[in-house]
């Protein structure tokens, strides 16, 4: 059985599909969960003064977004937690900043998860134009297994 598995979710409908499978995959196991929240930066596109576009560059929110953005992912995340603690699962809500599968990824490598469990698509910053691009990354970057759970109508 697995010891620890890392479970990114963003409060979609397959995000929780994915909590609700993993409840049910490791209930009343030895397994420990983290349940992270990746709240994404906005990333825009400067544009130089002779009109050639510039990389991208990160901008953070003001400091008074962040704060309300950070308490929206806690009450989210203590949502999320529920069905894991019910199943009986040892569960560990966090949040990082910045990219979606970038956060994924470090933390997964930085945590040493033997399994990451996710939903096949969420809330993006384009409003479905790149469904699934972050669990895409993710699947083809990953240090460990990645487990998908697909939306089934």
């Amino acid at each position: 059985m697995l010891d620890k598995v890392l479970l990114p979710t963003d409060g979609s409908e397959t995000a929780e599909k994915a909590i609700i499978f993993t409840a049910k995959l490791f209930g009343n196991t030895s397994c420990k969960v983290t349940l992270l929240s990746v709240v994404e930066e906005p990333v825009y596109s400067a544009f130089w003064s002779d009109g050639l576009i510039a990389p991208e560059v990160l901008m953070p929110p003001p400091e008074e977004l962040r704060e309300e953005l950070d308490k929206r992912a806690e009450e989210m995340l203590a949502e999320s937690a529920q069905p894991l603690r019910d199943a009986g699962l040892e569960v560990t809500p966090m949040i990082r900043f910045g990219n979606p599968a970038t956060e994924i990824l470090q933390e997964a490598e930085d945590g040493g998860y033997e399994m990451i469990v996710m939903g096949s698509h969420g809330r993006g910053a384009l409003g479905g134009f790149l469904l699934g691009s972050v669990s895409n990354r993710v699947t083809h970057h990953a240090n460990c297994p990645v487990l998908i759970v697909r939306q089934t109508e």
